[in-house]
């Protein structure tokens, strides 16, 4: 199943669903007027405060913090992928998915790759039981046969044309090879293998499918690791070696593991500890965090004490903190002297879960980094330590575990909660730098009214019908401040349905942050007097109006300066100039 299942099907099945069913079926829920209610099914609670809206499509633990819509929970609660969660859901709802002619042509073309990649995967690890060198490397670092035959791993022969002369005896099955990154391409047209002399790792994804390789020399040559190049199928910054393999130890512990190399997943799980994930020979993205807090409520990085180690653990300590919160958490781990490969094998499992165990919560670490980063013995020490911590901190979504992280710094450097929310980080602001950049970077904390474009979304969101009394033809159509593309895509859904839900404009768009945007000026409902929505909506909409003019105006203004107003936009100069004060 392709990726690309158009956004207007999408729309539509979240139209459809009924959330409470969809949870219904899952947890036990009760009716509670309009709405029902829940023990939340993502943390323990006793008193119920899981509340779920089939009106507006969305469900919200106030306890957690945990919120969505029938997809996410689908996504969140049975560990599954977007597209399976669709897949599930379209099911439930009694639609087919919609394939396209191109959706099938694109299936063949990527299962043949897949196949491609499985055949040469076997034919790797046929070289490996024939070549007493590649062993030998294994067996020096300590990976027995069982452990390589579960992960499936090969050996590339000292040969430029192996591959080749195997899978490519045709014009079509080199190009293939050359589709899934197995040859390079010579300057005079013809190709030879990519990976030689090197141990192979297979790289599976969710389904088990091979999409690519990981290979480390043998001798002493550079590059010491390759990995395949990005192709339809490999996508380092998406992908994490072991997660097939691991997906079962995950789900039981309910904790996954980042280790930075694969012979530390391997190693690990000849050890007894078989949840440990790495990342592609790149650095931890948000993608990667995403993906495991789908499968997990837990996340351990687990680094060498190395400068390197140390980079990599303040970088997924900095991408964890827009992605945490109460129910989902993320624990680091740094090992001095040893990798953590090295260190099963010399201390052995209980030692290594011993360490696990005094691995430092996000909390812990990021004030750890910052007190390592300031002389904190020193009062301006102190306050770049503080300073940094803030900002650190502002960049968590708004809600209980910011304001308990927020605590947790004022205690840690003895200020009163008063003092610490209301102090402004320093902002580095060149002299072209204007007023609204400052703005734009202000802390969370500082934030006074929103802007009226986020209460223009906001009223939208609980009231949806309001949109319609807009018209894009003829309103905004100049507005520049941020989020006005949203308002107006939001606006053009409501205009194309009769009906809407809150669920299905916040899954119309795919982009994360936006979601969570959405997501949270959603739960804000109780910001907003529903007594005085529309006044409030009209009045907004009055001022917006009012600030699309003026942005017209000065428009055209520009227009007349480099004289290019035609005779349309000189009356509509004079008509604007009389009217705007």
């Amino acid at each position: 199943m392709s990726e690309r299942i158009p956004q207007d099907f999408i729309d539509d099945l979240i139209e459809r669903a009924d959330v409470s069913e969809v949870i219904g079926k899952r947890v036990e829920i009760k009716k509670a007027g309009k709405e029902y209610k829940a023990c939340c099914p993502f943390h323990n609670e006793k008193t119920p405060s899981f509340t779920v809206s089939p009106e507006k499509g969305f469900y919200h633990c106030f306890g957690c913090g945990a919120h969505g819509t029938a997809l996410g929970f689908l996504m969140d609660y049975e560990r599954l992928t977007f597209v399976e969660a669709i897949e599930e859901l379209a099911k439930m709802v009694g639609i087919p998915v919609p394939i396209t002619k191109e959706d099938r042509v694109v299936n063949k073309e990527n299962n043949d790759l897949k196949s491609l990649l499985s055949r040469v995967s076997k034919h790797y690890e046929k070289n490996l039981k024939e070549s007493t060198i590649a062993i030998e490397y294994f067996k020096s670092r300590g990976i027995d046969g069982k452990t390589a035959r579960h992960y499936a791993l090969g050996f590339a022969k000292k040969s430029y044309d192996d591959i080749l002369k195997n899978f490519g005896k045709t014009d079509k099955d080199r190009k293939q090879l050359l589709a899934c990154g197995l040859l390079t391409e010579k300057d005079d047209g013809g190709y030879f293998d990519k990976f030689r002399n090197r141990v192979m790792f297979p790289i599976r994804n969710n389904r088990g499918e091979v999409v690519g390789f990981g290979g480390r020399v043998i001798a002493d040559e550079e590059p010491k690791y390759l990995n395949s190049p990005g192709t339809v199928l490999f996508k380092k910054g998406e992908l994490l070696y072991g997660l097939f393999e691991s997906k079962k130890s995950i789900a039981e512990r309910n904790s996954a593991i980042i280790v930075e190399g694969y012979t530390d997943v391997i190693g690990l799980y000849q050890f007894g500890v078989g949840n440990s994930l790495a990342t592609l020979g790149t650095a931890t993205t948000d993608n990667h965090i995403n993906k495991i807090f789908r499968i997990s409520d837990q996340i351990i990085f687990c680094f060498d004490g190395d400068d390197a180690g140390r980079k990599a653990a303040e970088k997924a300590m900095k991408l964890c903190l827009p992605l945490v919160r109460k129910n989902k958490e993320a624990y680091f781990l740094i090992l001095e002297d040893e990798d953590p490969d090295e260190f099963i094998r010399k201390h052995g499992h209980k030692q290594f879960e011993a360490r696990l165990a005094t691995a430092q919560s996000t909390d812990e670490f990021l004030i750890n980094i910052c007190n390592k980063t300031s002389d904190i013995t020193s009062v301006k020490g102190k306050a770049n330590a503080i300073e940094n911590a803030m900002a650190l901190v502002n960049t968590i979504q708004d809600g209980i575990y910011k304001d308990l992280m927020v605590e947790k710094i004022a205690s840690e450097y003895n200020l009163t909660l008063e003092k610490l929310v209301n102090y402004v980080p320093s902002q580095k602001i060149t002299k072209k730098a204007s007023r609204t950049d400052a703005q734009r970077n202000k802390p969370a904390y500082l934030k006074n009214r929103p802007s009226l474009i986020n209460q223009a979304i906001r009223i939208l969101l609980h009231k949806p019908e309001l949109g319609k009394i807009i018209d894009l033809n003829n309103q905004f159509k100049h507005l520049d401040q941020k989020g006005v593309n949203v308002l107006r895509e939001i606006i053009q859904l409501i205009h194309a349905k009769d009906s809407i839900k809150l669920a299905t404009i916040i899954e119309h768009f795919q982009d994360q942050k936006l979601q969570r945007y959405l997501s949270q000026l959603a739960m804000d409902e109780g910001l907003i007097n529903k007594n005085e929505m529309l006044s409030e909506f009209n009045d907004i909409t009055q001022r917006l109006n009012i600030q699309d003019l003026r942005k017209e105006l000065t428009i055209l203004i520009e227009r007349a300066k480099n004289k290019s107003l035609n005779d349309q936009d000189a009356r509509r100069l004079k008509e604007l100039s009389k009217n705007i004060k």
